[in-house]
């Protein structure tokens, strides 16, 4: 299969969006990947489920969000499906691309150390 250039959209209110031009908004956070049909599809379904979670219905209209390990377990959850989505940004990624993920993890172990799996 045909590998093209994409665009991965990674800002916290539309982060599923995967374009096949760069959006000329430096307000934005793209980042540029090579990626087959099959693999594109791959990216889309891993960014709608993180985005999904985040916004899960049941954490908005409940009561939830007041007891303190749900709303642990509801970040860590989170933050694997985004490990997975800049795992999979980083390995379909262009050089420039993975440079950037590179210096990103630098600045993000120390937050992922202090990170408490669910209970």
């Amino acid at each position: 299969m045909e590998k093209r250039i994409y665009y991965v959209n990674l800002n916290p209110i539309s982060m599923d969006d995967i374009s096949p031009v760069k959006i000329p908004d430096s307000s934005l956070i793209q980042y540029e990947i090579e990626a087959t049909e099959e693999e594109l599809e791959k990216m889309d379904f891993l960014l709608n489920e993180t985005q999904d979670h985040d916004l899960d219905s049941q954490n908005l209209f409940t009561f939830r969000h007041f007891d303190e390990s749900i709303a642990e377990n509801d970040r860590y959850e989170y933050q694997a499906g985004m490990d997975k989505v800049i795992q999979m940004i980083y390995d379909l990624g262009t050089a420039e691309t993975k440079q950037k993920i590179e210096e990103i993890h630098m600045i993000n172990d120390e937050e992922k150390r202090n990170m408490k799996p669910p209970r």
